[in-house]
C-alpha cells in the first residue's frame, strides 16, 4: 500500500532479524504506517515526506537499471499486478528484476498472526485503492 493502513510492515522479516515485545511492535508498526502523516504535523502543513519519496524512487531506479543491465539477484519490492494474493488485481511483493523487467514475482513469505491481520485488515482498503487507479488510468489515456 501507499498509505495509512494499507502500508504492512513485516518486522518478522527485518534483516538482520530483531525482535519486540508486542508494545514496541505496535509503537513501531503505528509509526512506519503512519509516518507519512508524522512529517506533515512535524512541517505544520507546509510539505510533506516528498525528499523521502524522492530517495525511495531514486534508489528503486538505480535497482531497476541494474537488473535491465543484467546484473544478476536484483530483488526489490514493487506494487506489480499479479494474482498471487487472492482479491486483489496488484499487491505489493518482492519481484526478481532482469533484461526485461520482472523476472519473478515472489510470495510475500510467512508473516506472524500480527502481521496476518494487519494485511487482511487492509485488504478492503487496497482494492478500492487499486480499482480506483484502474479507473483513473483507464479514463486518462
Amino acid at each position: 500500500g501507499h498509505a495509512g493502513t494499507t502500508i504492512v510492515p513485516l518486522l518478522s522479516q527485518s534483516n538482520p532479524g530483531a525482535t519486540f515485545s508486542d508494545d514496541e511492535r505496535d509503537a513501531l508498526t503505528q509509526r512506519i504506517m503512519f509516518g507519512g502523516d508524522e512529517v506533515v504535523q512535524a512541517k505544520a502543513g507546509g510539505g510533506s515526506a516528498t525528499l523521502s519519496m524522492a530517495l525511495a524512487g531514486a534508489e528503486f531506479t538505480e535497482r531497476v537499471m541494474a537488473g535491465l543491465a543484467g546484473e544478476d539477484g536484483v530483488k526489490e519490492c514493487t506494487f506489480v499486478e499479479t494474482d498471487k494474493v487472492a482479491g486483489c488485481t496488484f499487491f505489493s511483493l518482492p519481484v526478481t528484476l532482469g533484461k526485461e523487467g520482472v523476472e519473478t514475482i515472489h510470495d510475500y513469505g510467512t508473516v506472524t498472526a500480527h502481521e496476518a491481520k494487519l494485511i487482511e485488515n487492509m485488504m478492503p482498503d487496497l482494492i478500492a485503492q487499486a480499482k480506483k487507479g484502474i479507473e483513473w488510468a483507464a479514463a486518462n489515456k
